[in-house]
């Protein structure tokens, strides 16, 4: 079973103190996201989380949705603040890969299946195209992969692909959810998870 975070605040405040020891500035290049520095010492890093402009300020590890779109559930903050913790600035490898061929994404495939794959067939297979329309309030692009596919840019450097096939009189609806191959540079296993279920849940809730 993937590792529950039993104590969110603990796991974000420790992710939060962990930032404000490196030097930000880095992280922000690393992560693709815009740093400043204003005169009261505090800095922000701004960049764009799944279509939406945000900005995370320090010390305090605030995270801010500009455009008005509302909280942040505390598990993406989380997710959030890893991504620019791991954030190494390599370069996306332009290659999809399944999560089983991630490294560590084996021990947990069954999970992944269970939490992303089985719920993106369920809703978005028997009307794949639907899938392309609610994507786009995501920054959704459409994707030459499959009948439908979508590429998510989830994170500047982390995005995700979102595939289906269609059914037929012999074979059910499949359907699949891609990473970049680079995408350990930018988070933890355990964090693909949770982002890639993230989205899923949030096309699903779109689309109802």
């Amino acid at each position: 079973m993937l590792p529950q975070q039993e104590n969110l605040p603990l796991a974000r405040r420790l992710a939060v103190e962990g930032l404000c020891q490196t030097d930000l500035k880095e992280r922000a290049a690393r992560s693709g996201a815009s740093y400043e520095r204003g005169r009261d010492g505090e800095e922000k890093v701004e960049f764009r989380y799944l279509g939406r402009e945000l900005s995370v300020t320090f010390p305090e590890g605030a995270i801010v949705t500009p455009n008005g779109l509302g909280p942040i559930p505390l598990r993406e903050e989380i997710l959030i603040l890893h991504y620019l913790e791991k954030a190494s600035g390599a370069r996306l490898a332009e290659q999809w890969a399944s999560f089983s061929e991630i490294p560590g994404g084996a021990f947990y495939h069954s999970v992944f299946l269970v939490r992303c794959k089985s719920p993106l067939i369920k809703f978005f297979g028997d009307a794949p195209e639907t899938l392309l329309s609610v994507a786009g309030e995501m920054g959704g692009e459409p994707l030459s992969l499959g009948d439908v596919g979508v590429r998510i840019p989830a994170f500047p450097f982390a995005p995700l692909a979102l595939v289906l096939w269609r059914g037929d009189a012999e074979f059910s609806a499949e359907g699949s959810v891609l990473f970049d191959a680079s995408v350990s540079e930018y988070l933890p296993v355990e964090d693909m998870v949770i982002l890639a279920e993230t989205v899923v849940w949030k096309l699903i809730r779109r689309n109802r």
